[in-house]
């Protein structure tokens, strides 16, 4: 049996258990969370200092971030200039995995795919409706 004494009491970084457990990311995306956290709040980085400061090459540390997006633990931010252009991002950690399901623009209810108004396919029940409206008008 083995015991751990913890003896770290300054300079460190609280992780999420739910991460340190999450067998479903990889433990480089896990290092690179736990890199990021250990940051102070409004930290302002360029993927190449990252690279270097974590021996990953640019592709890797955005595969790595990929992941932590696809997994929820990190929300990425797209930010806009006035001018309609993007500039840099801004990466939310989480606390937990958060999932954000995707929005489905230019969906219509009322038309079906071909663009025609849909039609009742029980004609009976429309029938019986139609009864019903008119006994209670009177």
């Amino acid at each position: 049996m083995n015991n751990v004494k913890n003896n770290i009491r300054k300079n460190f970084t609280i992780a999420p258990n739910e991460l340190i457990n999450d067998n479903n990311i990889t433990d480089r995306a896990r290092f690179l969370f736990i890199y990021m956290s250990s940051k102070p709040h409004g930290w302002v980085y360029y993927n190449r200092q990252l690279s270097n400061a974590l021996n990953y090459s640019i592709d890797t540390l955005r595969k790595y971030l990929k992941e932590l997006i696809v997994s929820g633990w990190i929300i990425k931010e797209k930010q806009k200039r006035i001018s309609g252009k993007f500039t840099s991002n801004t990466y939310v950690l989480n606390s937990e995995p958060v999932m954000i399901l995707p929005c489905r623009k230019n969906t219509d209810t009322v038309k079906n795919r071909h663009r025609k108004n849909p039609r009742h396919s029980n004609k009976e029940y429309t029938k019986k409706e139609n009864i019903k409206r008119n006994n209670l008008i009177k």
